[in-house]
């Protein structure tokens, strides 16, 4: 979507307003003609802004949908990261136990070797010495001896010493089979944990690449959510300029309208004085006429007989409605509806999770679509359309004295441009058309294009 809008349509309208009241003289169109193009232009730029601010209404909602499912993304890989690096510690770990028993399996291996080759080099030496003594030794065994007994112990001596080095180095070499398996083993497992941390830090890695990428996009639509919380600021600024030159529009209208009929009233009031002037032109020449007569019959000696004459009336004034308001004020707009569920000024939008100001009431109750709207006060309709602003089907009414109400969201509305309209004329039809959430009557008053509290005007009990 685009989010950059530039004032051109909106600079448009206004020099539209400014060469087309340039323009007026009392020989003008209606003024409500007159504006008529220009008005609905703007009514048109600010329905663009309320459907765009709709829109980026819509596109936070889901951002912001979207921002907390990656950061629960951020958070679930966090808590995935961190066992990962547990479990990889954990490895390490063993890893270094086991490397430890090695090393110590490798020393006692070592030193198991050395008593081997000690315990061999005794028996070479003691097997050499043997053979080197040969007969002789046997010799001396037997010359050395007592007896036979003597000799036979003597014997079995050599023998057992020599049994017993065979059995020393065997159980050496036993052991050593022992600890070179054992550190096999442990070698084994060794590559396996070492195989098994290589596969938690490539799936570490993995984490940490998705954790990366949640976090980038996470701040991606942070972004775009600043730059829609940008353009939504950028769009109340541009709102308050549409509704500021619609206001001026509309008093421009109403002293228009003022104007015109204040001309009226003079060119009335001046057709009055000419007709009293003839009028008392025309009683005098007849009373001269009369006084004429009479001295002509008193000259002749004649009886004066007066004349018949016409009875003069008085004219009755012609029926001339001019707009304002009632001498009794203005009255409830919904006569069938009298109760009232948002009134003027600040408040909260469930719907859509924002403050606006609100310039008006609204009037509604359960079922009370397409129940009659009327007119708060007589005047001349300025407004009776849907013009595409977030009004839906509306009516203004300009009521003199710079005074004008609003009646929007109508269902249909049955006056039109220019229409005179007396006080409690039903005008419409309570709906929901435009910007609004469900049936009501979204009710203003303004003063000198400026909306005012509605309240200080109309009363549920008028």
């Amino acid at each position: 979507m685009k989010l950059k809008r530039t004032a051109s349509k909106l600079s448009a309208a206004a020099m539209a307003f400014v060469m087309a009241f340039a323009a007026l003289s009392a020989d003008s169109p209606d003024v409500i003609y007159t504006y008529a193009d220009s008005m609905t232009e703007l009514e048109q730029r600010q329905q663009e802004l309320a459907e765009e601010r709709k829109e980026i209404e819509k596109q936070l909602s889901e951002i912001e949908g979207k921002t907390e499912e990656y950061e629960r993304y951020i958070e679930e890989y966090d808590k995935k990261m961190e066992i990962q690096e547990e479990q990889l510690a954990n490895i390490s770990e063993q890893i270094e136990v086991m490397e430890k028993n090695i090393a110590e399996l490798d020393k006692k291996i070592a030193d198991k070797e050395v008593e081997i080759e000690e315990g061999i080099e005794l028996f070479k030496l003691r097997l050499r010495a043997l053979y080197v003594s040969g007969n002789d030794s046997m010799a001396s065994i037997l010359t050395g001896s007592t007896d036979f007994y003597d000799v036979l112990a003597r014997i079995e001596i050599v023998k057992r010493i020599s049994s017993n080095d065979n059995k020393t180095i065997d159980e050496l070499n036993d052991l050593v089979i022992t600890l070179n398996s054992q550190k096999a083993q442990l070698e084994e497992e060794k590559a396996q944990l070492l195989s098994k941390k290589s596969q938690q830090e490539k799936h570490l890695e993995e984490l940490r690449e998705t954790y990366q990428n949640h976090h980038e996009t996470k701040e991606m639509y942070e972004k775009q959510a600043e730059m829609y919380e940008n353009r939504t600021d950028e769009i109340d600024a541009e709102e308050q300029r549409v509704e500021q030159e619609i206001q001026e529009f509309i008093r421009k209208q109403q002293e228009e309208l003022e104007r015109k009929r204040k001309e009226e009233e003079e060119r009335k009031r001046k057709e009055e004085e000419e007709r009293k002037r003839k009028e008392e032109e025309e009683r005098k020449k007849r009373e001269e006429e009369e006084e004429r007569r009479r001295q002509e019959a008193e000259a002749n000696n004649q009886e004066y007989v007066p004349a018949e004459t016409e009875p003069v009336t008085e004219e009755e004034p012609e029926d001339d409605y001019t707009p304002g308001y009632s001498e009794t004020g203005f009255i409830w707009p919904v006569p069938s509806v009298r109760n009232m569920t948002d009134t003027y000024g600040n408040r909260w939008i469930v719907e859509e999770q924002r403050n606006n100001f609100h310039k008006g009431i609204d009037i509604n109750k359960p079922n009370c679509y397409g129940e009659p709207i009327v007119a708060s006060a007589a005047g001349t309709v300025i407004t009776a359309s849907n013009t595409g602003n977030g009004y839906g089907i509306h009516v203004v009414i300009d009521h003199g004295d710079k005074i004008a109400t609003l009646y929007a969201h109508m269902s249909s509305c049955c006056v039109n441009v220019g229409d005179e309209v007396a006080q409690g004329q039903v005008i419409g039809y309570i709906g929901s058309t435009g910007y609004a959430y469900g049936n009501h009557c979204h009710f203003e008053v303004r003063v000198n294009g400026q909306h005012t509290d509605p309240l200080n005007y109309v009363s549920v009990n008028n």
